[in-house]
């Protein structure tokens, strides 16, 4: 993460101009205390506008002994990073790595490659790190368990939203067509597993550039897939729906899933039944979630997003259309994906598009 020599990032953007490395608060020898969540940042790395990067963990877990026991954690980072785009690195750790650590210090040490305009260059990170010995071992929605207790956990919510109410006004429409953009970073990060599927009337379009693009300075990832076609929308069947002229208010379902598995990680999170509740600045898409395997998350209905319908809709005759309304992670949605992407400058997930035609 910010871990890096400054002469070090100095060298990188002389030789290639493809990498910047944003150097961390307090130096490396200065002990840090791992908090309950048992993640820890490094440091930021930033490819240069000209050139999407490649990013890997070398290797992906790391060990050191602690009173004679080895205590890992897994290094994380996004796998690519679009032009101008910048990345996170992390170390997490797991309950049982939490509970070694406790009462002791120890120094970790992490290298991420980076590969740009065809060359490869090695960051590395070097972290004192400490657990105080009365520490909970406990995970939080961020840790979990699997090989070294990395693996995450979704959480799951209470209750399920209300749906929409229905004015008297409010008339049923046609044509119902629901369009997901989720995080480009996520889908490059699960295509690193096995990817991103769609079921049940659903269905997925790849291209090599995501069609919503990341925020400036949010950490959602430019969505450039270093040539590679991936899954970054998700087109649902549309569902019964209504429109109210009066108030501006609409209900616009869908029908299908869409799957996320990375298993080596512990992910395996569906995504149902998406409603999409244009209501203002209370705007928000709805989904029914599910997991398996690693991710013991119950099947139930869930507000996932908070949309910005601002400006929306545009009319063309009869067809209304919500195009690219940007979505954050609503606290809910947060603890759907395992607390990994939080607010407020980190919980952007792409964004939602819905159009009907009034009969």
């Amino acid at each position: 993460m910010s871990r890096a020599r400054g002469a070090m990032a100095i060298g990188v953007l002389a030789l290639a101009g493809a990498l910047f490395a944003a150097p961390a608060a307090g130096a490396a020898a200065k002990v840090r205390t791992v908090p309950k969540s048992g993640v820890v940042k490094l440091g930021t790395v930033r490819c240069a506008a000209s050139e999407a990067c490649a990013v890997k963990a070398q290797p992906k877990r790391i060990a050191t002994k602690v009173a004679g026991k080895k205590v890992k954690a897994r290094v994380v980072a996004p796998p690519f990073l679009g032009a101008g785009g910048k990345a996170t690195v992390k170390l997490r750790f797991g309950k049982g790595a939490l509970e070694r650590l406790a009462g002791h210090s120890a120094t970790f040490r992490a290298r991420v490659l980076v590969r740009a305009e065809g060359k490869t260059y090695s960051r590395a990170f070097k972290v004192r790190l400490k657990r105080p010995a009365a520490a909970p071992s406990k995970p939080s929605a961020g840790g979990g368990n699997g090989a070294g207790g990395e693996a995450p956990r979704s959480e799951p919510v209470s209750g399920e939203p209300a749906p929409l109410t229905r004015p008297l006004t409010a008339k049923t429409v046609a044509n119902v067509s629901v369009r997901w953009y989720p995080r480009a970073s996520w889908i490059n990060y699960v295509a690193t597993g096995e990817g991103t599927a769609a079921s049940g009337g659903a269905s997925t379009v790849s291209s090599t550039v995501a069609p919503c693009p990341a925020q400036p300075g949010s950490n959602e990832g430019g969505g450039v897939s270093s040539g590679l076609s991936l899954p970054y929308e998700v087109d649902f069947t549309g569902a019964e729906s209504w429109f109210d002229p009066a108030s501006g208010t609409a209900a616009v379902n869908g029908t299908g899933s869409v799957s996320f598995r990375f298993r080596a990680h512990g992910i395996d999170l569906t995504g149902s039944d998406p409603e999409v509740q244009i209501n203002g600045a209370s705007s928000q898409a709805v989904f029914r979630f599910s997991g398996g395997e690693g991710t013991a998350y119950p099947n139930q209905r869930v507000a996932l997003l908070s949309l910005n319908a601002g400006g929306q809709p545009v009319q063309e005759g009869s067809t209304y259309t919500y195009n690219l309304m940007r979505g954050s992670l609503t606290p809910n949605g947060e603890k759907v994906f395992a607390g990994f992407y939080t607010a407020p400058g980190n919980n952007g997930f792409g964004c939602v598009s819905a159009s009907f035609t009034l009969p």
